[in-house]
């Protein structure tokens, strides 16, 4: 039996992160009147943690198939990157953005709203 192609599995990738990232979705609004700034945050940094381990395991079947061949941008990285953007959270250091020049700080942490509309937004993109 061949292996699945690239194609075949970063669409069943997607699809699983997709569903991840509705079960958080859910959870927030279920939580989020009672959910902390350090809550939130956490909330974030594991899913950013579980998206990180998706788009590795895309990664790993690309380099499988195409060793030689450097590996094309991955959509999980590229839109949740562009999405916590929006809202002062670094995906790839996840935690929020530093600020300024001299002497930074960092970014406000997001409220449970900003993360669910983010994940929300993200969803709508990866779909």
């Amino acid at each position: 039996m061949a292996s699945p192609s690239y194609e075949e599995e970063e669409r069943r990738i997607r699809l699983e992160c997709v569903e991840y990232l509705q079960e958080q979705i859910q959870y927030l609004r279920r939580e989020q009147e009672n959910m902390s700034t350090s809550q939130t945050s956490d909330l974030v940094r594991d899913m950013c943690q579980k998206a990180g381990d998706f788009a590795t395991e895309l990664s790993d079947v690309w380099g499988r198939n195409n060793s030689a061949v450097a590996a094309p941008p991955i959509l999980i990285e590229t839109v949740l990157e562009d999405e916590l953007g929006k809202i002062g959270w670094d995906f790839h250091a996840n935690r929020v953005q530093m600020v300024g020049t001299c002497c930074a700080g960092f970014a406000k942490p997001p409220s449970p709203t900003q993360v669910l509309n983010v994940l929300t937004a993200v969803c709508a993109r990866l779909k």
